[in-house]
């Protein structure tokens, strides 16, 4: 994601360079810079929007392949009792807090309070 993200960019700035350099485009070309920063949050959404990402970072990838596993696994006949169950729930409840919290600080754009 970061390759096409570099790609858009540089691929960006030199589309806004020639425009800038066009003598009927009232800019300078001194605010490039300040127009490819303002822009910056359109890579973003364009490739979400894409959905331009390796297969092993999708939620949905993931979340799916995870409930495979589910359906095979109790598909086989191996069928946990109560008490792996509940230690299981307990265990993944437990661990899913700091990793939301650690994904959600990594994936922030912005500090907080911004």
């Amino acid at each position: 994601m970061a390759d096409t993200q570099l790609q858009i960019k540089a691929q960006m700035a030199e589309a806004v360079t020639s425009a800038v350099a066009n003598p009927t485009v009232k800019a300078e070309l001194s605010a490039v810079p300040a127009i490819i920063d303002a822009l910056t949050p359109v890579i973003d959404a364009i490739v979400h929007s894409t959905n331009n990402e390796p297969w092993y970072t999708s939620r949905v990838t993931w979340g799916s392949i995870i409930t495979v596993v589910g359906l095979i696994t109790s598909a086989a006949g191996l069928n946990l009792g109560a008490s792996t169950q509940e230690i299981l729930i307990s265990l993944g409840v437990t661990l899913s807090g700091p990793i939301v919290t650690l994904w959600g600080r990594y994936r922030a754009k912005k500090p907080i309070g911004s």
